[in-house]
This record gives C-alpha cells, structure tokens and sequence, in this order.
C-alpha cells in the first residue's frame, strides 16, 4: 500500500485515477479534433471577394470578381475572364464598413475613413449597404458564406479613376445589366454602320437610373428601329433614361448598339441605339 499523508491509495485506486485520467484527455483530444474540424469546414464555406457590387432585389445583391492589386490606398482593377458572378444576401448581421466619414453620405466629399490596408472602417448597417447600392456600384471586398450565399461583412475601397471604352456591339437584357457582346462594323458612307462579325466574347455591363439612352424611334417608347431620331450613321440621337432602355431590351431582345462604358468597372454610362444599315452596300 502506498500512502500519501493520512489517505491511502491502493494500486486499484492509482489505476482507476489514471485510466480516468487518460480518458478525460482523451475526450479533451476529440473535443479539440471536433472544434478544430468544425473550424475547417467553416473556413471552407468562407469566400472572399474584391470586385463590384449592384443591387439585386431587396436584401441582395450581385457581386462581379475582379483582379485587385494594391497601390498604397487605392486598388486597381482588372477583370477575370473566367469569374463567375455571385448573388449574395445580407441582413442585420451584416458588418458593413464604407470609406465616406458618415454612412448616409454619398460621396467622400473629400475625406476618407480607411485603414493602412485602403479598406472602409465607418461601421454601418445593412439598411445603408442598399442605400448606397442604389447609388450605382459599390467598390468593395465581400465576405459570404458559399452554403447560404449571406454575406457576413462588406468593406468598401477606392479605386483609381476609370478609363472610359467605346465599343458597337449587340445588347440584350440581362439583371441590372445589359448582356454586350461586342461587333465589328464597316463604315458605309450615306448609310451607317454595317456590323460585321463578333469581335469578342459577351461582357456584361451593369448600369442604374444615371445611364443615358438614345434611341433611334421618334419617341422613347417606339419600338420600330426607324432612323427618325438618328444621325447620318444611323446612330440614335433622342434622349431616354434606364428605364426605357429596360423596356425597350425587354420588348426587343437584342439591339444594335453603340456603348460607353468603363473600364475595370465595366459600369455603362451611355448606350446610344444603332439602325441598321440597309441596301446591298452593307453585305
């Protein structure tokens, strides 16, 4: 017998302690396995995202990835030929940081909230992400849950001043965007643009309630691609806005176009509608 002070412990008794022992370590190793397995799976379901996003409905939003690259403050841009792009929810849990001093600002108005990274630090809510949402598309880095597609924080960035491109091309209606898939066109004296052959692949080009559209029609609502309101190249000349352009993609499916847009954003600022060249000079 062994015998530590006045109590006396048998060998059965040291047995069992330390069995008991080994199997609360045991139990602790499996706990810690689990724990840190759980962590896995839950980093696993975690993406994150540098690009553009756009409203989508109430409590959503579509987020385009881009290639950003870092210059001190400032991230540039680049489009990823292969990304796809995603729909995200948010809610009330969201944590949203915007670069602008206050969260109902619409611009920085000269002084910026970010960190040594170039990233918001102003705490806002997601009731002021739709807010800014539906001021055109957002710059920022989005954190979601690939699973349930909610997203869990939202910072914003900037991003150097875009490069505007000018580009013929065919649109159709996509969501919140126009679907351009860019044309090659001849120049036919006294007859407008003949558009030839593909030039490229399908680009989508988001766009709000500041996009400018011209149409060709003698009224915004008409749908009859008739040269009324059009220049000597047949590109239209009267003044709609987004939602004409909504409608009219709607009702026609497809129509010649004209855009401005830009670049890394690739956010379209004007659309202008082309009517078709006519006569055997167009071939």
């Amino acid at each position: 017998m062994i015998t530590r002070g006045r109590v006396p412990l048998s060998i059965t008794a040291l047995v069992a302690v330390a069995l008991t022992g080994c199997a609360q370590a045991a139990q602790g190793a499996t706990a810690e396995r689990t724990t840190s397995s759980a962590g896995a799976v839950q980093a696993a379901s975690t993406r994150t995202v540098y690009g553009f996003a756009r409203p989508d409905g109430a409590g959503a939003m579509i987020v385009s990835p881009r290639k950003a690259t870092r210059a001190g403050k400032l991230y540039r841009l680049q489009p990823i030929p292969s990304a796809k792009e995603a729909r995200v929810t948010y809610g009330s849990s969201l944590d949203y940081r915007r670069v602008t001093t206050a969260c109902d600002l619409k611009e920085t108005e000269g002084a910026v909230a970010v960190d040594a990274k170039g990233l918001g630090t102003t705490r806002c809510t997601d009731k002021d992400l739709s807010f800014t949402l539906g001021l055109g598309l957002v710059p920022a880095v989005v954190t979601y849950d690939t699973t349930t597609g909610v997203a869990t924080q939202v910072r914003e960035f900037l991003y150097p001043p875009d490069d505007p491109t000018t580009a013929f091309g065919m649109a159709s209606l996509g969501r919140g965007a126009v679907t351009f898939t860019p044309y090659k066109v001849k120049r036919v004296p006294t007859m407008g643009y003949s558009f030839t052959k593909k030039a490229g692949a399908p680009v989508i080009l988001p766009y709000n309630g500041t996009v400018v559209f011209y149409r060709t029609g003698r009224s915004c609502a008409d749908n009859s691609q008739q040269p009324t309101s059009a220049d000597r190249n047949g590109v239209g000349t009267r003044r709609c806005t987004a939602a004409d352009l909504t409608r009219a993609l709607r009702a026609l499916k497809t129509i010649q176009v004209k855009v401005d847009y830009l670049k890394s954003s690739r956010e379209l600022m004007e659309i202008r509608e082309v009517f078709p060249c006519q006569g055997d000079t167009c071939g």
